[in-house]
């Protein structure tokens, strides 16, 4: 999907292991996109669970490689307080950011720089 000029990758289903960041890193490289649109829908329940790690790294797996990560939670706090403190963070991130809508999520990828 190109937004503004700017190619990405939009991932709406189907995470369930941590080496599938590598997988939408790969993707991402073959379609030529830097940026890359997370649903929750498409995220494990381990994800949700932060004693899992499984966000931290599945993020950071992504972010190595220099993509611009935008996720979008609907409703961030129906999945414990933890968890949308995680959000809160994540709402003001360089690399990762977190919307609760597509569109301000993809205004966001479409930024310059």
């Amino acid at each position: 999907m190109t937004v503004k000029q700017t190619r990405l990758i939009e991932c709406r289903a189907g995470v369930e292991r941590l080496d599938q960041a590598l997988e939408l890193v790969a993707l991402c490289a073959e379609h030529d996109a830097s940026s890359l649109l997370l649903t929750e829908k498409a995220l494990p329940p381990a994800f949700f669970d932060l004693s899992s790690r499984f966000a931290g790294e599945f993020i950071q797996k992504l972010v190595n490689y220099r993509l611009s990560v935008a996720g979008v939670f609907v409703d961030g706090a129906a999945y414990g307080e933890r968890f949308g403190e995680y959000l809160n963070e994540a709402r003001r991130g360089r690399q990762f950011r977190v919307f609760d809508d597509r569109e301000a999520a993809l205004a966001w990828l479409a930024e310059p720089g």
